[in-house]
C-alpha cells in the first residue's frame, strides 16, 4: 500500500489490511517512530486487535537500517566529489552502479549472513 504522505489514517488502514491478509497469525510489527505510527488512535487499534503487535525501533540506530549502508556505500562510489548538472544524472549514475553489485555485496552491505 502507498500513500502521498505518511499520516496515521494511512497507517491504520495499513494494518487493517495486513489484519485481513494474515488472519489466523499473530503480527509482530517493528516500526520507526514516525508521528503517525504513534498516538491515541494507534494504541486503540493495537489495543483491539491482540494478534497484532507494534515494536518500536530505537530512534537512531544504523545496524537495524541496513539502507543506511547501502547509501553510505553509494555515495562513496558514486557521488563523492562529484557534480552532477540534475537529478536525472545522479539517478542514473546511482542505479547502473547498484545494478552491477552482485548479490553477495548487498547481503554484505545488509549484514545478512
Amino acid at each position: 500500500m502507498r500513500t502521498d504522505t505518511g499520516n496515521t489514517q494511512g497507517f491504520l488502514e495499513t494494518l487493517d489490511h495486513l489484519l485481513k491478509k494474515l488472519t489466523g497469525y499473530h503480527i509482530w510489527l517493528y516500526v520507526d517512530r514516525a508521528p503517525w505510527h504513534r498516538g491515541d488512535e494507534v494504541a486503540l487499534f493495537v489495543q483491539s486487535h491482540a494478534e497484532l503487535h507494534l515494536e518500536y525501533l530505537p530512534p537512531y540506530q544504523p545496524a537495524l537500517n541496513p539502507q543506511e549502508r547501502v547509501w553510505r556505500q553509494v555515495r562513496y562510489e558514486v557521488t563523492k566529489n562529484v557534480w552532477f548538472p540534475d537529478l536525472n544524472t545522479i539517478y542514473n549514475r546511482i542505479t547502473e552502479r547498484m545494478h552491477h553489485w552482485s548479490p553477495n555485496k548487498i547481503k554484505r552491505l545488509c549484514n545478512i549472513t
